[in-house]
């Protein structure tokens, strides 16, 4: 074997990894600088899996989360800002960042100088996904799987063919 030969068939070094979302078909998203493309839906199971773009100083609007979210950094960084006890808090989470949980919390993510881009796995025990908040942090509308079954269906709809 020679070194070209191992140097191909060896896995990346920690670093090297570069997800390239040009190829990405993405949809405007709520709010100005955002982007998204839904991944997968599962409704029996109450699953749905997406990408989010923001592009850079961009951010969503408040939101809480009514599912358990699987949150990956793919690109950029994330920038949470948490509602806790009245007060804001801003946690940055860097590309490679992994993070598990968010039922109940309340926030609003976005990026920082960069382009960010996160994958969002939302696994969730009712139909609500997450609740889209006013400023005075009041429900404005609940997003349910069938929101995202629908949404994905008319903007990709070769992917969402092969769906339960």
């Amino acid at each position: 074997m020679t070194k070209a030969n191992v140097a191909a068939d060896a896995p990346p070094s920690v670093g090297e990894f570069k997800f390239d979302a040009g190829t990405v078909e993405w949809h405007k998203f709520f709010t100005p600088g955002t982007w998204y493309r839904i991944l997968s839906v599962d409704v029996a199971a109450r699953q749905a899996d997406m990408l989010v773009k923001f592009e850079r100083d961009s951010q969503c609007m408040y939101h809480r989360h009514a599912a358990c979210t699987s949150t990956l950094v793919l690109e950029g960084e994330l920038r949470v800002r948490e509602q806790l006890d009245g007060k804001e808090i801003i946690k940055i989470k860097s590309a490679g960042s992994y993070s598990v949980g968010g039922e109940g919390e309340i926030h609003i993510e976005g990026s920082g100088s960069e382009q960010a881009i996160i994958f969002f796995g939302m696994r969730s025990d009712t139909d609500v996904i997450y609740e889209f908040l006013n400023e005075d942090l009041s429900l404005r509308r609940a997003v349910t799987v069938a929101d995202f079954d629908r949404d994905w269906r008319e903007h990709w709809p070769n992917d969402s063919r092969s769906s339960g």
